[in-house]
């Protein structure tokens, strides 16, 4: 029977059993020290009361997938050279920290977090940090160690932090208000969002784990399930047996490497790198840029997907379409708004029709093929579910544009 099998056996079996065994008091030294220490933990005492800490150190050219830790610096060196804005984009001397958290559940006042991994970069090595908490008595202690409420505020790099990690240490923290420093409110690069606006559409799932097999080139062993960390910690605390909190430790470090990892991926994806992604990826960055109204870089991706042809490179074109009617650029805008229609589906498809309607109603004065574009879309919002508001404005177009036409003839008629 695996490990895993006895600890989810042990925990059926510790529901029925009252718990005798109290929680040590503040201050109380640690009965499991020596069992923790094992594992490469080493018990550290503060003004609130205890915390362990396990420190590790990577050589710089320490490869974590397909990247090399120390590639971290080519990136940052990188962002200097380029004109653009993004907020990938930081300087050589910002203090960045690698972060990541683990629970003991994902919401509640029964939740609390009870391990912390911080990576730095040093200036010949990578050193990780990871704090974990004896027991709740010693919560205090514990987050005060991290150093996290210095002056000295880094940027903080997370996997889901902004929406998760950082709220819960928030609320651990406001728990110990009265006695702890003041939480500063650090900047936060969140990696999740990052991998959401590159990927989107583009993978099934954006659990890092996906993330690390289908872009990092890292496939984790021995690796134990995120579900059964919060059963192996508290059983930890209880019985002080240590194998299963190693593997949590260790599920924490690869967490936190994973993240130097996709930072230097995406960042050359955001950068430089035109040609080891799919057109759709390429289409989320030019959108991505377009969003932060950075146009010119916006554009060289979008065009880049656009030397495609068929359905690949649609939503690319009718992006690149906008900023080129956007720029004036109308006859341009409306060949890329007619290549790109019939490739796409839904509203966007109906939207891409309106635009060269009103390109050829407005810019190029051609009334019968502004009439022609708005048939298209309302034969196309026949086929798909969109707001009525919208079905409504191209009825009221067509009907505009007949009554043109139906004055314009009469007035060639007179003559």
């Amino acid at each position: 029977m695996s490990f895993e099998s006895k600890l989810l056996q042990m925990k059926g079996m510790l529901k029925k059993q009252p718990v005798k065994k109290k929680q040590p008091k503040a201050n109380e030294r640690p009965v499991h020290e020596e069992k923790w220490k094992s594992i490469g933990l080493e018990l550290k005492e503060n003004k609130f009361g205890f915390v362990y800490e396990k420190k590790i150190t990577y050589p710089l050219d320490s490869r974590h997938g397909k990247v090399k830790l120390n590639e971290l610096d080519r990136v940052l060196a990188a962002w200097q050279e380029v004109s653009f804005d993004h907020p990938f984009k930081l300087k050589m001397d910002d203090k960045i920290v690698f972060f990541d958290t683990e629970t003991t559940g994902l919401s509640g006042t029964g939740a609390y977090i009870f391990l912390i991994g911080l990576l730095v970069k040093h200036e010949n090595s990578f050193e990780m940090v990871q704090y974990i908490m004896p027991d709740p008595s010693n919560e205090a202690a514990f987050l005060y160690e991290t150093g996290l409420w210095k002056e000295e505020q880094p940027i903080i790099f997370s996997y889901n932090g902004k929406s998760f990690d950082w709220p819960q240490l928030m609320s651990r923290w406001t728990m110990h208000r009265q006695i702890l420093p003041k939480l500063p409110t650090p900047v936060q690069i969140d990696l999740f969002h990052g991998t959401k606006r590159i990927w989107k559409n583009e993978l099934e799932r954006l659990k890092l784990s996906t993330i690390e097999e289908e872009k990092l080139g890292f496939a984790r062993e021995g690796d134990v399930p995120g579900y059964l960390i919060p059963p192996i910690y508290l059983d930890a605390v209880k019985s002080g047996y240590p194998e299963g909190l190693a593997k949590v430790l260790f599920h924490n470090e690869l967490d936190i490497l994973s993240l130097v990892s996709l930072y230097v991926l995406s960042s050359d994806l955001l950068m430089e790198d035109l040609e080891t992604e799919t057109s759709g990826a390429y289409t989320n960055i030019g959108k991505w840029y377009a969003d932060l109204k950075q146009y010119d870089q916006s554009a060289a991706y979008l065009e880049h997907v656009a030397l495609e042809r068929g359905s690949s490179a649609a939503m690319a074109r009718y992006l690149l379409a906008i900023q080129k009617k956007r720029a004036g650029l109308h006859e341009e805008a409306l060949r890329l708004f007619k290549e790109a229609a019939p490739h796409l589906r839904g509203t966007v498809e109906v939207e891409a029709w309106i635009h060269a309607s009103k390109l050829y109603e407005h810019q190029l004065k051609d009334l019968k093929q502004a009439a022609i574009m708005a048939g298209f879309a309302k034969e196309a919002s026949e086929h798909t579910q969109v707001r009525l508001s919208l079905v409504s404005d191209i009825v009221k177009r067509q009907a505009r544009l007949e009554e043109k036409i139906r004055k314009k003839r009469s007035e060639v008629k007179k003559i």
